[in-house]
């Protein structure tokens, strides 16, 4: 496993939090992280330039890599990418992955968009068949509430794409947002929550695809 790329065609579903997480996650386990991000708002990388010093450091670029991307086992690429991607770009970013990650929130109008998406995706059948491994996170969630409940039973019957985890929706990833660090950055005793609902997905991203 060498490149993360945290994707969804619709713009607000978490990108950029869960690829800031993802990178101060890995470079806390002495990773090589390079950061790519390439939406034109650049809040990932605007994220890096709140990092202390005293934190492991993590690479960022604006661009795709123009060589191919490293598959050391010590780095790892992490692309948080724009919204509104399709087609031939689309095809281009994915060839770029091995994981692939589609954050989608709780609102008719998010799932909505998320079944489009998910069928362009399987357009690009040969691609993600041969090239890459494909899960959903539910984010920003509420539990106990209906359209969270509407949410992981759409996810969950999702067919060939596995269903990972769900993200709470609190104010931790919005503090860790403006020091430049993630949840694996500060304190256990309030992130423990957060935390567990992380290990799934880091279990998933270590995990070779079968």
């Amino acid at each position: 496993m060498s490149s993360i790329m945290v994707i969804n065609a619709k713009g607000g579903s978490g990108k950029t939090t869960i690829s800031t997480n993802l990178a101060a996650y890995y470079a806390t386990k002495d990773f090589n992280v390079t950061l790519v991000d390439l939406d034109p708002q650049a809040s990932s990388l605007n994220w890096l330039t709140s990092r202390p010093i005293t934190k492991p450091k993590i690479k960022g670029l604006s661009s795709l890599p123009s060589q191919k991307v490293s598959t050391n086992k010590n780095d790892i690429t992490i692309f948080d990418v724009p919204a509104a991607i399709y087609g031939a770009r689309l095809e281009t970013y994915i060839k770029k992955a091995r994981k692939i990650i589609i954050p989608v929130l709780p609102s008719p109008i998010d799932m909505s968009a998320a079944r489009d998406f998910l069928k362009s995706i399987r357009k690009l059948g040969s691609v993600v068949r041969n090239r890459t491994d494909i899960c959903l996170v539910a984010n920003r969630c509420r539990a106990n509430t209906n359209i969270f409940e509407e949410l992981d039973d759409y996810l969950v019957k999702e067919k060939g794409i596995r269903y990972v985890t769900a993200f709470r929706d609190n104010t931790n990833y919005i503090n860790s947002a403006k020091k430049g660090i993630g949840i694996f950055e500060m304190g256990q005793s309030m992130t423990a929550q957060d935390r567990e609902e992380w290990k799934p997905l880091i279990s998933w991203l270590n995990s070779k695809k079968k």
